[in-house]
């Protein structure tokens, strides 16, 4: 069978876009190679799996030139062609569902052909292409300024000197405005590395740049203007205060502004910004656990009535978004909600983990349910290489042994459950604690509630306390604690 790079692209193609590239190398303005054509109406008729035994490069040559001795160069040839067109084909659909490049390029050219009547009209609705609400993004600022620059060259163009001046003040501005939105986005993403994975803080200039920034003349000047341009940039100057200082206020803040301003920006803004809410709730569980859980799952509500689950309307659920938002449902014991939200969105998982992910869902449920014996036989068969996922399906196996009193079980399932967080490299340090202080703790409870040693519940609260909320699974080992005898 045939692999090739231009396979691969076009097995990312939808049924639309396959459609949309035949056309696309139908049309002799893009190709006159009718070679090319043969060759990719050969090939789509194997989309989307490519797999026969009769998909060879010397069965389509066969099929290209019927009388033709196979020519394994000519086809090479033919190949690369085709994958570059492919990639003339993804540029130019990005560059046509891209209105405000569009526009701007227009106006370019207009400008140059000195069409002024045209440039007028046309920059007038590029502007209210850019403000247009459902469209905002994190480039919002970038595009209006970009704007400005295309007005400046314009009057420099037709000698209005004395209009240039407050066009540069206002690209001045926005420029401005432009670099502290992607310096908080920056921000953001140095953050969530330096608190999920092993990667130290490099005492990076980038946020004693912003800590030292004075933003509150700023926001009065937004605040004075545009009130657009002031909410937009509020939500991403909140946003950043939540990363850096974590702070209740700022979160609550940036709730309130964010849920009143949906409707200004596009689908991956949203959800992004949502995701923010979500992960300051992850992250704020283990300070207080019943709190920030029905606010996580208030906020993942939230993310269902928006339809925003998805980053993308066409694409794939992300397997931690899935997990979060039904392991946090089953934490609030909101477990048929939780069953019928995994049963309903699990198809919309890549297709290799699906089985994996809907299959721990079920165990799970089962195991809320005292369905001990179900859980462990749906845990048996759930495969999720991801090792977040791994640690989760063994933190899960430690429970359902202890809750079923199987000691024994238990203590070969712990030695299991920390050899592994100790022989992973990748997570940081702060998290491995977090891990290995439940496995210490759930060690104490589990010789307390054997009989192998003997502890009271007092001597058990003192210590799982000492740990502070640097533990994992917090609530679960009081609600044991409370069960022993």
């Amino acid at each position: 069978m045939l692999k090739t790079n231009l396979i691969d692209v076009i097995k990312s193609f939808s049924k639309e876009e396959l459609r949309s590239f035949f056309d696309f190398v139908s049309s002799p303005y893009h190709n006159s190679s009718g070679s090319v054509v043969k060759l990719v109406e050969q090939v789509k008729k194997y989309y989307p799996d490519f797999e026969n035994r009769n998909f060879t490069k010397e069965k389509l040559f066969q099929k290209i030139f019927p009388s033709g001795e196979y020519n394994d160069q000519v086809m090479r040839n033919l190949l690369s062609d085709a994958l570059q067109l492919c990639h003339e084909f993804l540029s130019e659909q990005w560059f046509r569902n891209n209105k405000t490049e569009k526009m701007r390029y227009l106006l370019h050219q207009l400008r140059i052909r000195n069409l002024d009547s045209l440039y007028d009209k046309n920059l007038k609705a590029a502007y209210k292409e850019v403000q247009k609400e459902h469209s905002l993004d994190f480039l919002f600022f970038e595009n209006l300024y970009r704007l400005e620059s295309e007005v400046f060259l314009n009057e420099l163009t037709h000698n209005r000197q004395e209009s240039i001046y407050p066009v540069v003040v206002r690209q001045g501005e926005l420029l401005t405005y432009d670099y502290l939105s992607k310096l908080i986005n920056h921000i953001i993403d140095m953050q969530v590395n330096e608190t999920y994975y092993s990667i130290k803080d490099n005492n990076s200039f980038t946020k004693e740049l912003f800590a030292g920034l004075n933003i509150e003349p700023i926001l009065d000047k937004l605040k004075n203007g545009s009130e657009k341009e002031y909410s937009v940039f509020l939500i991403f100057y909140y946003r950043a205060l939540l990363a850096l200082k974590g702070k209740e206020e700022d979160y609550l803040e940036f709730k309130k502004i964010f849920m009143g301003h949906t409707k200004l920006f596009n689908r991956q803004t949203n959800y992004n910004l949502i995701t923010t809410l979500e992960t300051y709730c992850i992250n704020n569980i283990k300070f207080n656990s019943a709190k920030y859980r029905a606010e996580l799952h208030e906020v993942h509500r939230k993310s269902i009535e928006l339809d925003l689950l998805k980053l993308y309307k066409e694409g794939y659920l992300n397997l931690l978004k899935f997990w979060n938002i039904f392991i946090n449902s089953v934490e609030i014991n909101q477990v048929q909600w939780a069953e019928e939200f995994a049963e309903a969105h699990y198809s919309d998982l890549e297709p290799d983990i699906r089985e994996g992910a809907i299959n721990f869902a079920r165990a799970i449920a089962a195991y809320k349910k005292q369905d001990y014996d179900k859980a462990l036989e749906i845990l048996n068969r759930t495969k999720l290489s991801q090792f977040l996922f791994k640690l989760s399906i063994k933190t899960f196996y430690l429970r359902i042994y202890f809750e079923k009193g199987d000691y024994q079980s238990a203590g070969f399932a712990l030695d299991s459950y920390k050899q592994f967080l100790y022989k992973n490299k990748t997570i940081s340090d702060a998290y491995r604690s977090n891990y290995l202080n439940f496995a210490a703790m759930y060690n104490e409870i589990m010789k307390a509630a054997s009989g192998e040693k003997r502890s009271t519940k007092e001597e058990l609260l003192e210590k799982i306390e000492s740990f502070s909320s640097n533990i994992h699974s917090k609530q679960w080992l009081l609600e044991m604690i409370d069960h022993i005898e």
